[in-house]
């Protein structure tokens, strides 16, 4: 099952603030995920230097994770300004989702929680998703 996780669980989960993200973040070698090279870049700018060497640690051990430098299709990315959510950011996000035929988008992000449902593809919480695929509650 291939996802795609938003940058902010790599945030919380490398920087201890949400236990759901550290728990996807452990879980990382064993996920089929493909990440645009946008979220990475963000995640780096976003973490302290020794938070950053977690990460790439992290994503070295991780075969499965799929780095993807090639563009997003900008008509798939229009589709997702005219659902509503902001290009720069979170209509990218879900277009690269749909793209890379992504299962799930795990997400806190209200916007795609309440503007895509019914997608090509499932937003799932980090906790839902440990719900539902490791019965796993925290």
């Amino acid at each position: 099952m291939r996802i795609c996780i938003d940058s902010n669980q790599f945030i919380f989960g490398i920087g201890g603030i949400d236990p759901a993200s550290e728990t996807i973040m452990s879980l990382l070698p064993s996920l089929e995920v493909v990440l645009p090279r946008l979220v990475i870049k963000e995640v780096s700018r976003n973490l302290t230097e020794p938070q950053t060497k977690v990460l790439f640690t992290l994503l070295n051990r991780a075969s499965q994770v799929k780095i993807i430098d090639e563009p997003v299709p900008a008509e798939m990315v229009r589709k997702y300004v005219k659902l509503g959510l902001p290009e720069k950011a979170d209509a990218f996000i879900g277009a690269f989702a749909e793209w890379q035929e992504a299962k799930y988008l795990i997400s806190d992000n209200r916007h795609f929680l309440s503007e895509l449902s019914g997608s090509a593809f499932e937003i799932l919480s980090p906790e839902e998703f440990l719900y539902r695929h490791y019965h796993t509650k925290l």
